[in-house]
């Protein structure tokens, strides 16, 4: 079974979303620690074995990644671009595996011609199908004006129009947009084949919301929910789906590189908090489990301490049996 390598790259974001679950959130990383992440990224790349250990590829998070003008830290992320292709993607497509990614996601409220630089170098490399880039968008809760908003839809509709491809348009399921739905504010078909055609839109459960309160509107009710499942279920069958695999997904620990990051001090000084030859680990902050077994992230509703990982292995017990065939 392949495996994928998550890094995370810097907080820093073009965006200041009422839900952003960066525990960093706000704060700026110096342009020196930057390329120094770069670098020691660039060098973790290079002791792994991509084809037998982690074959589904790599993923490149941030905060948000594309949106910097800096033009060294720009050149710096295009050669981290040209080792992935080297060592992830290349030695996987050699080997006939047509799954391998490089896989990221982004906001989209930025000027889109370094997103673009990145996307071309792999599509002339390998094809663009080996790229799975997610723009995340939001009713209610990420964009501070329509402007903003409208930008995203703009990038999300250009890398489509670009390079004829099918992304993911990730958004977060809360009552707001659960309630949205209901009322025909929203529309699943609409956004698909109108607003933005050639997407895919894809639900995700709502996260805890780091150092703010719990913001209205944001975590469903446990009977909303439910409901919103099965009635969806029947009227677009693969969102929900998409959605039952994604929720049990995210419940899996991810393999992360250089957990430990070196950094630059106020000195000017490199500090060492670990090897950039540390093989990935498995961590993704869900160790804290409730009594039925699944992490305390799943007790997301606004009006029950109920786990929605347990409804919803009861409402949909085939989906699940076919997920944890794969």
């Amino acid at each position: 079974m392949g495996k994928m390598v998550q890094y995370g790259m810097w907080p820093d974001c073009s965006n200041s979303c009422d839900f952003c679950l960066l525990e960093h959130h706000g704060k700026t990383t110096s342009k020196e620690d930057r390329l120094l992440q770069i670098e020691d990224t660039i060098e973790n790349i290079k002791t792994i074995d991509w084809v037998d250990d982690f074959s589904d590829g790599i993923s490149l998070l941030g905060g948000e990644l594309y949106f910097t003008k800096d033009k060294d830290i720009q050149d710096k992320f295009l050669e981290l671009i040209d080792v992935i292709i080297e060592y992830v993607l290349i030695p996987n497509k050699n080997n006939g595996n047509t799954k391998c990614r490089y896989s990221t996601v982004t906001n989209g409220i930025y000027d889109n011609t370094f997103l673009f630089q990145v996307l071309d170098k792999i599509d002339k490399a390998v094809g663009i199908h080996y790229v799975d880039i997610n723009f995340s968008y939001d009713l209610k809760y990420r964009f501070h004006t329509d402007a903003a908003r409208l930008l995203c839809l703009e990038n999300i509709n250009a890398v489509i129009k670009k390079y004829n491809y099918e992304l993911g348009v990730q958004m977060i399921l809360t009552q707001n947009l659960i309630d949205s739905i209901n009322n025909g504010e929203f529309s699943v078909d609409e956004f698909e084949n109108k607003t933005a055609p050639g997407s895919k839109l894809c639900l995700l459960y709502p996260h805890p919301i780091h150092g703010k309160k719990t913001l209205p509107g944001f975590q469903f009710s446990r009977n909303s929910f439910l409901q919103f499942l099965i009635k969806e279920y029947s009227k677009h069958n693969r969102l929900i789906r998409d959605f039952i695999f994604s929720l049990f997904h995210s419940g899996v620990y991810k393999y992360s590189g250089l957990y430990w990051k070196r950094h630059i001090g106020e000195d000017g000084y490199f500090y060492e908090k670990g090897e950039t030859k540390q093989p990935p680990i498995l961590t993704d902050g869900k160790e804290i489990l409730m009594n039925c077994g699944h992490s305390i992230l799943y007790r997301c509703y606004s009006d029950s301490d109920k786990c929605c990982m347990c409804d919803v292995q009861k409402l949909f017990k085939q989906e699940v049996l076919e997920w944890n065939n794969e």
